[in-house]
C-alpha cells in the first residue's frame, strides 16, 4: 500500500488544466465562454470544484510516479482511497504482478487417450446420413411414432367450472415422439395410432408432479384430427446412395472410408483437447501462484460483464444460461462469490501459461499473426475483408499474438507430458477431416470439420485458453 501526499507545486498544473477545460463549458455571468478569469470561476464554484475536476489526472499521475519510484511491477489497476481533498492525499493499494513458481513442471506426465474408430461408429453415422437423405412420402393407415402428421388439435382443462384452453392448432405439421411432455405427458403417445381423417377425443390425467403447476393433477381433454400422414422412406445403402452424399462418392466403400477419416479426425481433436485440459490442470495444481485479490475482483467484474453480453447476443451454452438464470435470484455479492472460484482458476491457468512462455522464450511473429488471421478468415462466414479489417487494429493483433504464444506454451506442456511413457496407447493414424453431408445440404463447414471462428478474447484471463 502506498501513501501519497501532494503539495501545491504538484497540484497547480492540474488545477490550471481543469480551469481551462471548465471555463469553456460553464456559463459565467458577464463573460463569454472561455473568457472568465480563474479567480472568478473559483469565487463562483470554489477551489474544491477544480480539485474534483482534476482529481483523476492527479491521482493517476501521482500513483504512476510512486510505483516507479518504488520499483514495483504493476499487475493491475490500483485501488484508491482519498484521505484528504486539499491538499490531496490518498492511499493506493497496488496489485503487484502475480508471481508464479512452476515447480517441477517438466516432470509432469499425463497419458492421452488412444483413438480408435469401430465399425459400429461408422455404421451409426452412415445410418444418420441415410435418415438425413430420406424423403417424406404419403402413407395410408394410422399415425406412427416419428411420422409427419398434418394435425388439428384443441386441448383444455376444467378450471373452477370453466374451460381453459391449453393448446389450439389448425393443420400444423407435427412429429410425435414417445416421452414428449408438451403440452402434457402422454400427449404424443395418445396421438400415435389415430386414424387419418377422423376426429378423436381422448383424456389424459396430468401427473401431480408435472412442472406446469397450473395443469398438474388435472384432467386434460383433447380433440384431435390427423388430416394426413407422411413417413420417411429410407434410401438403400448402395453405390447410388454414396453418389448422392455431399460432393458424391464413387462407392459405399469410398463413403465409409471418408466417414472413418472424419471420425478419426474428430476423435483426435477431442483427445487433444482433453489432454491439454488435463495437462494444464495438473501443471497449475503443482504450481505456486500468488495473485492479488484486486486483480481477481477486477477480473470478476469483467467476467460477469462478458457473461451478460454473451446472453444478450445469444452466444451461450446451456450451462452458462442456467448459471445466468441462477444469478438472477442472488444478491450481487453472492453472484461475485459464486463466480470467484472459476475466475481465480482461469487467472491461475493464464499466468501459468505466460510463465511457461516466458521461461521458454516463446514469441509470435507478425508473419504468424497474419497467418492466423487468414485462418480465421477462411473459417469465418462473414466477409473476408471485414475480418481482415478487424485485425488491423493493434489491440486485436496483440490479443491474437498472446493467444498464439499461449498455444505454443500449452503445446510445449503437452509434449512434455507425453514423454517417457506418458501415452496410454499407440497413436492412431490421422486422417483428413471431411464429413459427408446429405445431398441438398451444405457439404462443407460441418460440425465435425470446423468450429465457429471466434475473435480472440480481449482480456488476459480469456487468453489463457488452450486453443
Amino acid at each position: 500500500m502506498l501513501t501519497v501526499k501532494l503539495d501545491e507545486s504538484d497540484v497547480e498544473p492540474h488545477l490550471e488544466r481543469a480551469y481551462r477545460q471548465a471555463v469553456r463549458r460553464l456559463n459565467i455571468p458577464g463573460f463569454r465562454k472561455g473568457k472568465a478569469p480563474r479567480r472568478i470561476l473559483e469565487q463562483l464554484y470554489g477551489r474544491d470544484y477544480l480539485i474534483n475536476e482534476a482529481l483523476d489526472s492527479m491521482v493517476n499521475e501521482a500513483t504512476t510516479k510512486a510505483v516507479e519510484d518504488e520499483g514495483l511491477e504493476l499487475g493491475g489497476i490500483p485501488s484508491i482511497t482519498i484521505e484528504e481533498l486539499d491538499p490531496p492525499s490518498f492511499t493506493a493499494t497496488v496489485p503487484l504482478t502475480p508471481t508464479v513458481d512452476l515447480g517441477g513442471y517438466r516432470s509432469v506426465r499425463v497419458p492421452k487417450d488412444e483413438v480408435k474408430v469401430g465399425k459400429q461408429q461408422i455404421d451409426d453415422l452412415i445410418e444418420q446420413l441415410r435418415r438425413d437423405a430420406a424423403v417424406w412420402e404419403p402413407v395410408d393407415g394410422p399415425l406412427a411414432e416419428d411420422d409427419l402428421a398434418s394435425l388439428s388439435v384443441v386441448g383444455w382443462v376444467e378450471d373452477g367450472g370453466e374451460r381453459k384452453e391449453i393448446v389450439r392448432s389448425e393443420s400444423v405439421d407435427y412429429v410425435p415422439h414417445v416421452g414428449g411432455r408438451f403440452p402434457v405427458p402422454d400427449f404424443d403417445e395418445s396421438l400415435i395410432g389415430l386414424p387419418q381423417g377422423e376426429q378423436r377425443t381422448f383424456t389424459i390425467d396430468v401427473p401431480k408432479d408435472f412442472e406446469n403447476e397450473e395443469l398438474a393433477g388435472k384432467k386434460a381433454l383433447f380433440e384431435a384430427t390427423v388430416h394426413s400422414v407422411k413417413r420417411k422412406e429410407l434410401p438403400s445403402l448402395d453405390d447410388e446412395f454414396a453418389k448422392g452424399i455431399g460432393d458424391g462418392y464413387d462407392s459405399m466403400k469410398a463413403l465409409r472410408s471418408h466417414v472413418e477419416a472424419d471420425l478419426l479426425a474428430r476423435d483426435h481433436r477431442n483427445a487433444d483437447a482433453k489432454h491439454q485440459e488435463e495437462t494444464l490442470l495438473k501443471v497449475t495444481e503443482a504450481a505456486t501462484i500468488e495473485i492479488s485479490d484486486i486483480i481477481v475482483e477486477h477480473e470478476i467484474a469483467h467476467y460477469l460483464e462478458d457473461q451478460e453480453q454473451d446472453i444478450r447476443s445469444g452466444r451461450f451454452t446451456v450451462e452458462s444460461y442456467q448459471q445466468y438464470l441462477a444469478w438472477q435470484t442472488m444478491e450481487p455479492e453472492a453472484v461475485r462469490a459464486d463466480a470467484k472460484p472459476k475466475v481465480a482458476e482461469r487467472l491461475k491457468r493464464a499466468h501459468v501459461l505466460r510463465e511457461v512462455a516466458r521461461q521458454e522464450g516463446f514469441e509470435a511473429t507478425d508473419v504468424e499473426v497474419d497467418a492466423e488471421v487468414e485462418s480465421i478468415v477462411e473459417s469465418s462466414s462473414t466477409q473476408a475483408d471485414e475480418v481482415r479489417k478487424l485485425f488491423t487494429e493493434q489491440e486485436r493483433r496483440e490479443s491474437l499474438r498472446r493467444v498464439l504464444v499461449n498455444r505454443k506454451a500449452i503445446e510445449h506442456l503437452t509434449s512434455i507430458a507425453l514423454q517417457a511413457g506418458g501415452r496410454a496407447g499407440p497413436k492412431a493414424k490421422r486422417a483428413p477431416a471431411k464429413r459427408p453431408a446429405a445431398k441438398g445440404t451444405a457439404a462443407k463447414g460441418t460440425a465435425a470439420q470446423k468450429s465457429k471462428a471466434k475473435t480472440p478474447a480481449k482480456r488476459g484471463a480469456d487468453e489463457g485458453g488452450t486453443s
